[in-house]
């Protein structure tokens, strides 16, 4: 009865992961040309606006590799030659004029500034966070949250260890982040995690796992660590702030305890499907 068990146990782990190789062939169907050409545009109208342009360079999921067909934003750093000055309101107002008469009218919804971007929203879905950017040493200077000046930061530290801790997890920590974010899509908006919280949590919960390495499991220790680890403030290594999630309030709030019971119960949810068929319909 026990070999029976194990058997029964060992099948349905491996539809599971079955199940798992097909949402991340979804999860990874990205039209790369067609964001190619958004970028392209973007950069030649803003190497025409006065400002020193240096080079347009991709950060944010897309760079860490845990991007999310449909569910993430597409960030990238407007690196300049020098700022002459201007205050970062200054910068943010001159792109999104620029944006707003260089771009084609019919396939863009809307181009807004909020303190530290300009974020140009495509009527296919898309969406572009430009963040202008300066090199001071070993240090990009970008908007500070508040919008009121600028911040020397290092935003490749933080991929540089989670490409690391990827590694050390048989690159099975990435995958883990994409299927993640796709089921946290799925709570409601106040309760849906940023990106790099998710990247974040996953850096914590790998830093010296041990367990098994598929994919189903990888997955489900995520999610349960992170119903943990959200109930306290998750320091920001970049330096852009001091948490990466102070609007959650301090540890053990309410908003960080309604976020912890819904991961808990979607970790709950994959752990007692008890069909392949049960287990896709947690993520949808």
């Amino acid at each position: 009865m026990q070999a029976l068990q194990e058997l029964q146990q060992k099948k349905l782990l491996a539809e599971r992961n079955d199940v798992i190789d097909q949402l991340l062939k979804e999860y990874n169907d990205r039209d790369t040309e067609a964001v190619a050409e958004k970028m392209s545009q973007i950069e030649e109208i803003l190497a025409d606006s006065g400002y020193d342009l240096d080079r347009l360079l991709f950060g944010g999921s897309v760079a860490k590799h845990t991007y999310v067909d449909g569910l993430s934003d597409i960030d990238s750093l407007v690196y300049m030659g020098e700022n002459g000055g201007r205050s970062p309101a200054q910068v943010l107002s001159d792109f999104a004029s620029f944006l707003r008469a260089g771009l084609p009218a019919d396939q863009v919804e809307s181009v807004t500034t909020g303190t530290m971007a300009v974020t140009v929203t495509y009527r296919d879905g898309t969406l572009v966070q430009l963040l202008p950017a300066t090199e001071q040493g070993t240090h990009t200077v970008l908007p500070s949250p508040d919008g009121q000046g600028w911040r020397a930061v290092r935003p490749h530290k933080f991929t540089e260890k989670l490409t690391k801790v990827n590694q050390n997890n048989s690159h099975q920590v990435v995958p883990a982040i994409k299927l993640a974010k796709g089921l946290i899509n799925s709570l409601p908006e106040s309760q849906r995690l940023s990106g790099y919280h998710v990247e974040a949590l996953a850096v914590d919960a790998f830093k010296s796992y041990g367990q098994a390495r598929d994919r189903a499991s990888v997955l489900h220790h995520l999610l349960s660590h992170a119903s943990q680890a959200v109930l306290r403030p998750t320091a920001d290594i970049t330096g852009q702030t001091v948490h990466i999630d102070q609007h959650l309030g301090q540890a053990n709030s309410g908003k960080r305890q309604q976020i912890s019971r819904s991961l808990q119960r979607i970790a709950n949810e994959l752990k007692n499907a008890a069909t392949a068929e049960d287990y896709r319909a947690v993520f949808e």
